[in-house]
């Protein structure tokens, strides 16, 4: 192909990929690309947005410009939630390619994320007006799967009850709970899923999720975009609370990947070290749980036809070619490479491919 994005993330015919999942490294946010086989070419659904310039996260929208550069893709864009890491450079977004679709979670945020909830319905109005009122979607939890070209998905979170009584919530309370108002979704079929948690909370799931069992039951996922950002709140209401577990075992996933910068590069912290063990509780090796900002490289689940499914990283061909550019000290543009987005004291590390395991109809280390 053309360019490097289609290079790395776009399928060839030969692979016989029915999903695939790219978790993006995009700094202090979120951005995960899903791809489902339809016929001869992709559907393509990104779930969230993030422009991190401080830790020279990937330029989503020139991304996503040149790997749609060939194909229409009817793009759907998907917002878990309106918080401002998970929508920025949403209308650069909409400049750049056709979006087709607009899923997004119904949540009306407080005066505090109004910006970013402003862009989105921006986006929407641009994408209605030329795809109609159909081209947008406020997400619903349901049990039975949608079918999407030659694979399904399952749109997990949330449910109407919550949505509305969210809603009817004033401002503080409302973004108190805009997570637990979270969009929680899966892509693939069978017994084979790749999930995208967004920034989910402990209530979205012991309070509500768990206690619905048609949707409990459809939980499992072999690889899990985990919680918000690698933050505890998956798991604690405070950092001396008991942490709730069972959520995480029941989606019971072989791999996680961690959408954050390093923690010292991190405003919060992220990732959580309380979160981190958690999560390598879950999986056989603690190296099966992915920080993409570790070192700068994003990941990629395919999940193939027959069931089976592996991971591997990119080896920081993407954040090579698209990681944001920063001012020099004489007001010019540079991209940054791999080893200048490095911190001084730490070399940039080799490329390592993660070991894929290929599994039929069960998950495995």
């Amino acid at each position: 192909m053309g360019n490097v994005a289609q290079d790395v993330i776009w399928p060839s015919s030969e692979e016989d990929v029915l999903v695939r999942a790219v978790y993006l490294y995009v700094g202090q946010g979120d951005a995960t690309i899903f791809m489902v086989k339809d016929g001869d070419t992709y559907r393509v659904v990104l779930v969230d947005i993030n422009r991190d310039e401080k830790n020279g996260g990937i330029d989503v929208p020139k991304l996503m410009e040149d790997l749609l550069e060939d194909d229409d893709g009817q793009l759907v864009f998907c917002n878990t939630h309106p918080h401002s890491d998970h929508l920025r450079d949403i209308e650069p977004l909409s400049d750049e390619v056709d979006i087709h679709e607009v899923w997004h979670s119904g949540h009306k945020p407080s005066k505090d994320h109004n910006d970013a909830y402003k862009s989105l319905q921006k986006v929407i109005k641009k994408v209605k007006k030329k795809h109609g009122d159909d081209a947008e979607t406020e997400l619903r939890a349901s049990s039975v799967a949608k079918t999407m070209g030659d694979g399904k998905y399952f749109v997990l979170w949330p449910d109407k009850a919550i949505t509305d009584e969210i809603a009817d919530e004033k401002p503080a309370e409302r973004s108190r709970r805009i997570h637990e108002q979270c969009a929680v979704l899966k892509f693939g079929d069978g017994s084979t899923w790749a999930m995208q948690l967004g920034d989910a909370d402990r209530d979205a799931f012991e309070k509500n999720l768990m206690k619905k069992p048609r949707l409990k039951a459809k939980l499992k996922a072999q690889v899990l975009g985990g919680s918000h950002h690698g933050s505890d709140t998956f798991f604690k209401y405070s950092s001396d609370d008991e942490a709730y577990k069972k959520g995480l075992k029941e989606i019971d996933p072989t791999y996680v990947v961690i959408s954050a910068p390093k923690r010292s590069e991190s405003p919060h912290n992220h990732p959580d070290k309380d979160a981190m063990s958690y999560y390598e509780e879950q999986v056989a090796s603690k190296d099966d749980v992915l920080h993409t900002g570790k070192n700068r490289k994003s990941f990629i689940c395919d999940i193939f036809s027959d069931g089976e499914f592996e991971v591997r990283d990119d080896k920081k061909k993407l954040v090579n070619e698209y990681g944001i550019s920063t001012d020099d000290d004489d007001g010019d543009k540079k991209k940054k490479s791999a080893t200048s987005n490095a911190r001084a004291w730490e070399p940039a590390a080799p490329a390592v491919i993660v070991p894929g395991t290929r599994v039929d109809e069960k998950p495995m280390g």
